[in-house]
């Protein structure tokens, strides 16, 4: 995204990105991706089909994400 304005100008890039989402065939999944580099990433989860709690551990190369069976829940590194 590039800005412009009286005051000067800035390009701000956010990477690929690393989202996306998974339905839970079980109660504790693990998703492979390479954005995923540690234990201090910042990841967001949530749970699109019913208010259930969702938990998101990220590691190096994946994330793990435990819920209920047959919910879908969507992620996403911020940082």
């Amino acid at each position: 995204m590039s800005s412009w304005g009286p005051m000067g100008g800035f390009t701000m890039t956010s990477g690929s990105s690393c989202a996306g989402s998974v339905a839970l065939s079980m109660q504790e999944m693990s998703v492979s991706a390479s954005c995923f580099t540690g234990d201090d990433n910042i990841v967001m989860c949530t749970d699109t089909t019913a208010p259930n709690p969702v938990m998101c551990r990220p590691a190096g190369g994946y994330l793990t994400i435990s819920g209920t069976i047959g919910d879908t829940i969507a992620y996403a590194r911020v940082r």
